[in-house]
């Protein structure tokens, strides 16, 4: 069968050799600004279940010992885990996928190389195959190469892809299926095969990526053999992730989000879609919002990629909208990463419609728009601080040397932000003073002095106010510095005041 809608240009042999040169240099660009860094929440989260993986582990071991009561619960839990007391176990909040590629990368090339090959793979494969997607779409390669170039120099791609995160990877193995599904309708049922394998890959990267199967059922419903097909590729994918949702959390239909839908409200609706609509014009070509109108001009015989682009795009866009993080602040553009490539391809294609049959033009607003989105880029990058993640995040690395180094193999350390990294990079017991009163924390010292076993916080000096006056009375020592966190020492309760 042929492909229903055939490039109208072949691209010239240049490219290949100049698509090589651009894409050695942005992975140089990427390598050299990646961290590997076990830092807050998501990427301690992330890089601790890929270890436990390592090792043979679904979950994570309670860090108690003397002088701890026998259910802890929260108190004990670093960022990242859910703490299990009756089962004695800490299991992992954050989807499996990126942990599975982190752990196999990082057994061939040790843990600091291997998270870089999981991040540069994710993103120079999402910007090949934002290419190859566009031209299977029937956009000639000026059209294709522009797209790349957008979807690589996004700078929401840019902050993911240089830190173990999974928006990126989500994005690629969306990418996959979304490839493989238009490559079904002329190339045969295998890469229907293929598209429900990625997508059962992208699921596991991300749940919500499932909202990526209505777009890819309009394009293979062509007949019951590729939806079937495609069924099977996705089943053995659907079948481990239903196995690993059981072990982890009791269902195969729970995830670590355990409370994640009370997250989700239509109050925030107008705010997010405002929030999105704005950085989005800013952080891409801000005509890109505009170009898909055109395509109202011409929609025979391309009703259902269109369709299936439209959905691609709002339905994510729609869900994230209702979402309480999803208007904070620009990079939770992250959570609709995936989508921006309906956008761009919806935008080209429009383009393609507004300047046909002037192919010199058509090449020159390709050239513009790729030289627009890499200024923006330029701009925000550096505007942002985008290129200042590995500096922040490399002090996670610091504090847990230091601490590994400096405290004794007994010590229990009190920690928020610390404490994801403060597992992966210690053998050290960890203690929340976000989860514990005062006279909890009165009664978890008096036990723990009693084991002998010393007790120091490490906080960062905006939460000393908070954590010392609301959360950890007694009397405090400061006992160093770590990479602008201060080290404090439990000395003991605090004297009572006695009044006259």
């Amino acid at each position: 069968m042929s492909n229903p809608n055939p490039s109208p240009t072949t691209a010239p042999r240049w490219l290949g050799w100049a698509g090589v040169v651009a894409l050695l240099i942005y992975g140089l660009f990427l390598g050299k600004n990646f961290t590997s860094a076990a830092g807050g929440s998501d990427s301690s989260g992330y890089l601790n279940a890929a270890k436990l993986l390592s090792e043979g582990h679904l979950t994570g071991s309670l860090r108690t010992g003397p002088g701890f009561e026998p259910h802890v619960g929260g108190d004990v839990q670093p960022l990242g885990f859910i703490g299990e007391p009756e089962r004695r176990r800490l299991v992992p909040t954050y989807p499996l996928g990126l942990p599975l590629h982190l752990m196999l990368a990082s057994k061939l090339a040790g843990w600091t190389v291997g998270p870089l090959l999981v991040g540069l793979s994710a993103a120079l494969a999402a910007v090949i195959l934002c290419y190859v997607i566009a031209r299977e779409l029937g956009l000639g390669w000026p059209l294709a190469a522009a797209g790349a170039v957008m979807l690589g120099v996004f700078p929401v791609t840019l902050y993911i892809a240089i830190q173990p995160l999974s928006d990126v990877l989500a994005t690629t193995w969306t990418l996959a299926a979304l490839y493989a599904a238009l490559r079904a309708r002329r190339s045969g049922d295998a890469w229907a095969v293929a598209c429900g394998a990625a997508l059962a890959v992208a699921v596991f990267v991300r749940p919500t990526n499932v909202l990526f199967l209505p777009p890819l059922i309009v394009l293979l419903s062509r007949g019951w053999r590729p939806l079937a097909a495609a069924f099977l590729g996705g089943l053995p994918g659907a079948v481990a992730l239903a196995w690993f949702n059981h072990e982890l959390y009791g269902s195969p239909w729970r995830m670590g989000y355990l409370s994640i839908f009370s997250a989700f409200s239509w109050s925030y609706f107008n705010e997010t879609m405002l929030h999105f609509a704005r950085w989005l014009a800013v952080l891409l070509p801000a005509v890109l919002l505009a170009l898909p109108l055109a395509l109202v001009r011409r929609t025979r015989g391309r009703m259902r990629e269109l369709t299936a682009l439209a959905l691609w795009f709002f339905i994510p866009v729609l869900v994230y909208a209702c979402y309480d993080i999803s208007h904070q602040v620009w990079w939770c553009l992250r959570f609709i990463l995936p989508a921006v490539p309906a956008l761009i391809f919806a935008a080209l294609l429009g383009l393609d419609v507004l300047l046909e049959k002037r192919p010199r033009a058509l090449a020159a607003a390709a050239a513009v728009l790729g030289l627009w989105a890499t200024a923006a880029s330029w701009y925000w990058t550096v505007h942002l601080n985008t290129l200042l993640v590995p500096t922040y995040e490399r002090a996670y690395i610091e504090v847990g040397t230091w601490a590994r180094t400096n405290l004794p193999a007994n010590s229990v350390v009190v920690c928020l932000h610390d404490s994801g990294a403060i597992y992966y990079y210690t053998p050290l017991a960890v203690l929340r003073w976000d989860h514990v009163a005062p006279t909890r924390f009165m009664s978890y010292a008096a036990d723990l002095t009693h084991a002998g076993r010393p007790i120091y916080a490490i906080i960062f000096p905006f939460e000393e106010e908070e954590a010392f006056a609301a959360h950890l009375p007694g009397k405090w020592e400061k006992f160093s510095t770590a990479a602008n966190r201060n080290v404090w020492r439990y000395l003991g309760p605090a004297a009572p005041v006695v009044k006259p």
